[in-house]
């Protein structure tokens, strides 16, 4: 809730983290699940508890990240 990468009117960099995870590994890549599924639970953070950007994440958007 209120993560910075979150929040962040670039939803790019949330989707490059989710696609890739981060360096530490903290948060595992996640490049096994579809385009779908992927803007679907990207949208919803960016948009529950207080996050509420209003972003909406679409596959394309995804798919586009993966290249």
């Amino acid at each position: 809730d209120g993560a910075a990468i979150v929040v962040d009117a670039d939803k790019n960099k949330q989707i490059g983290v989710v696609l890739n995870g981060q360096k530490d590994g903290a948060m595992p890549a996640w490049k096994q699940l579809s385009d779908v599924e992927l803007a679907a639970v990207i949208t919803y953070t960016k948009n529950s508890w207080s996050n509420k950007t209003g972003q909406t994440v679409q596959p394309a958007d995804v798919l586009a990240a993966r290249k």
